[in-house]
């Protein structure tokens, strides 16, 4: 006691006692005032304000307290408060209860507790004595928003949280030591979540029960923990729990700038099974950090742990809407407070994307990292892939092994692959993968196309048949920032011709809106084989053409400068039938006269050459052929007897309007003219 001063207090009958500093066994107060009273009929009650009151960890400070004692027994041994009611100042609501000091053995007990009724119930109770201390606080129907004032007593923050709890916490010290703690709570219907929204729960039903004892120099702790009901999101991942029940146990060893977690243990119903170990740390003045820590995936099952934890990191990818089975095993290591080893294993895995997009069937195999090792080396990378097949926009592939290798950011094949691809393959003879850690991936592969039979590709597209094969080569084409880029040319061979594509460049090629540019060049094509492909009537000979400044815009034309035309240098022989004359005439705004007269008599004619072009911008077709005319232009120059022109004389063309006729056309045989 560091001051006392004993004054009347005017007006009344007794005295006014103020204390600068008391203390006693495990506890402290100051700014003490102690008003006596004494009424009518000789009982003797007390008031009290304490401007702090300072209690064993883990109670720690009180601060404006007021209270008032209604029956106030002073013997030869013991201080008595029957009736004691208390206004903690960072506390709610007001306690009532009993106090009693023992002046032989300097203890205190007490038992307070809150009104009946609403908002629920609590009770704090204890023992003060000098070598040992006890206190009990528990709680029914609570609300937890009035939690935070608890919460700031024992020095922890308080989010800002709904719902109602049943709660209790028993904790005794003896000699000064740590205390021994046992601590549980049961809450429902909980909801809340942090100012920035990267934390959000809702509906949630929780139980919680551990204890903590002293060992070595802190307290050893042992918690489980059940979430059995609602929803809950921690930046980026979202759980209904209701679904899927979360569950987890966790042990280990606290002390004031250290916290080593022996072991953890989470399991969610139907979606994964995880377990590991950590070291948290932490510098004077500064925050928590993980020096050394493993976690080991024991088994992800999907589609669940797709669903909750894999999709929202795959947003705005091809991967972030997929049907998906299968097993996932994996561990991850830290070193140094940063990542240093993670590995994951596919178990007979199936991807889907419910876009139609692409999948992957009966998937296995390893993802390996680590990172660079403190003395500089290169730390391992390792991706060992094997599916049964799949499908890429539609093209079916078969099984094939895919085995890379890497170091810091970068991956690249560890030998060539060769990926079944229809009746063909696509052969990769190399592969890189960069900037795998350090914001989008960028991808750089050489690659083959063995024939592949066009008329089963087209089924796979839902195209027209087209007949020939599809082969060529594809040098250098890299993917980086969004951008898909071809390096050099591709040339296929298709319709006993080639068709060679420049400068292809597709932004987007994922999600809308995409776009792509490319420069096409056609050299010798078979008509026979084209025209029998597009239905547009049998045509003979060949033809060249080019498909220049082409931008597709959602795989939509947009703009492009085309043209076809028969190659001067060409020998063979060049028929067309009455119905191609009629359709292509049709497509120049233009008749043939086959239908009438003696021209209507013969199915097929001769011609000496043939030229059709279309300049698409804004929505419009600028139509062109061979030469101009008056009030027109020619698409097709007759030869020998009878002799027919082919005459367009719509030069410009709605391009939608062009695309129906072309459809029309190849949807229906049409008659020949006789």
């Amino acid at each position: 006691m560091s001051c006392i001063a004993a004054v009347p207090a005017a007006g009344e009958v007794g005295f006014r006692l103020a204390l600068a500093e008391i203390e006693g066994a495990g506890w402290r107060a100051g700014d003490l005032v102690i008003r006596l009273h004494r009424d009518d009929a000789g009982r003797l009650t007390a008031a009290f304000t304490a401007g702090w009151i300072e209690l064993p960890a883990p109670l720690g400070t009180l601060r404006d307290i007021r209270g008032e004692c209604a029956e106030l027994v002073i013997t030869l041994t013991r201080y008595q408060c029957g009736s004691l009611s208390v206004m903690p100042g960072d506390l709610a609501p007001a306690l009532r209860g009993r106090l009693d000091y023992g002046r032989t053995d300097a203890a205190v007990d007490w038992q307070l507790e809150t009104a009946p009724g609403p908002p629920g119930y609590l009770r704090f109770s204890g023992r003060l004595a000098p070598t040992r201390w006890s206190v009990d606080l528990e709680s029914e129907d609570w609300p937890l928003a009035d939690l935070a004032p608890v919460a700031k007593l024992l020095g922890q923050a308080w989010p800002a949280l709904d719902g109602r709890a049943a709660f209790s916490l028993v904790a005794e010290s003896e000699d000064g030591a740590l205390p021994s703690l046992v601590f549980s709570l049961e809450g429902s219907d909980i909801g809340g979540g942090n100012a920035s929204g990267t934390v959000a729960m809702a509906g949630l039903g929780v139980e919680l029960n551990g204890s903590a004892w002293p060992a070595a120099e802190g307290l050893a702790f042992d918690a489980r923990g059940r979430v059995t009901a609602g929803e809950i999101y921690v930046e980026p991942l979202y759980a209904a729990l209701d679904t899927y029940p979360l569950e987890a146990t966790v042990r280990g060893l606290a002390e004031s700038r250290r916290v080593g977690i022996e072991t953890f243990v989470v399991e969610q119903a139907a979606v994964l099974h995880a377990t590991g170990e950590a070291e948290l740390r932490r510098a004077a003045g500064a925050s928590w950090q993980i020096p050394t820590g493993r976690v080991e995936l024991v088994e992800a099952h999907l589609p669940a742990a797709y669903d909750i934890i894999l999709q929202p990191y795959l947003g705005a990818t091809p991967l972030d809407d997929l049907e998906t089975a299968g097993l996932l095993r994996g561990s991850m290591t830290i070193e140094d407070h940063r990542p240093a080893t993670l590995a994951v294993e596919l178990v007979a895995v199936d991807l889907d994307d419910r876009g139609g997009r692409l999948a992957m069937y009966d998937l296995a195999g390893t993802v390996a990292w680590s990172r660079w090792t403190p003395d500089g080396l290169l730390g391992e990378r390792l991706l060992d892939l094997d599916w049964s097949g799949g499908f890429l926009a539609g093209v079916p592939f078969g099984a094939a092994d895919l085995h890379l290798l890497g170091s810091a950011n970068d991956w690249t094949l560890d030998a060539p692959v060769s990926i079944p691809l229809l009746d063909g393959a696509l052969e990769i003879d190399s592969f890189e993968l960069t900037r795998v850690l350090a914001g989008e991936p960028e991808i750089l592969f050489d690659a083959r196309l063995t024939p592949i039979d066009m008329r089963a590709l087209s089924r796979a597209l839902d195209w027209p048949p087209l007949s020939g094969q599809l082969s060529g080569h594809l040098p250098g084409l890299s993917y980086r920032d969004g951008t898909l880029t071809l390096g050099g040319a591709f040339t296929a061979q298709l319709f006993d011709g080639t068709i060679e594509i420049r400068d292809l460049h597709a932004e987007r090629i994922f999600q809308p809106p995409s776009r792509l540019t490319a420069e096409i060049e056609l050299q010798n094509l078979a008509l026979g084989e084209l025209s029998e492909a597009l239905s547009f009537g049998s045509m003979t000979g060949r033809v060249e053409g080019h498909v220049h400044g082409l931008e597709m815009i959602d795989w939509r034309p947009v703009a492009f400068d085309a043209r076809v035309q028969t190659p001067p240098d060409d020998r063979s022989t060049r028929r067309i039938s009455q119905r191609a004359v009629d359709n292509i005439a049709s497509l120049g705004g233009g008749g043939s006269g086959l239908s009438t007269g003696l021209l209507g008599l013969f199915e097929e004619f001769s011609y000496d050459a043939f030229a059709l072009g279309c300049r698409l911008e804004g929505g419009v077709c600028e139509m062109s052929g061979l030469e101009a005319r008056e009030n027109g232009y020619t698409i097709l120059r007759g030869s020998g007897l009878p002799r027919i022109d082919i005459v367009g004389f719509a030069r410009q063309v709605s391009w939608p309007t062009l695309m129906e006729q072309i459809a029309a056309i190849m949807a229906s045989e049409g008659p020949e003219m006789r």
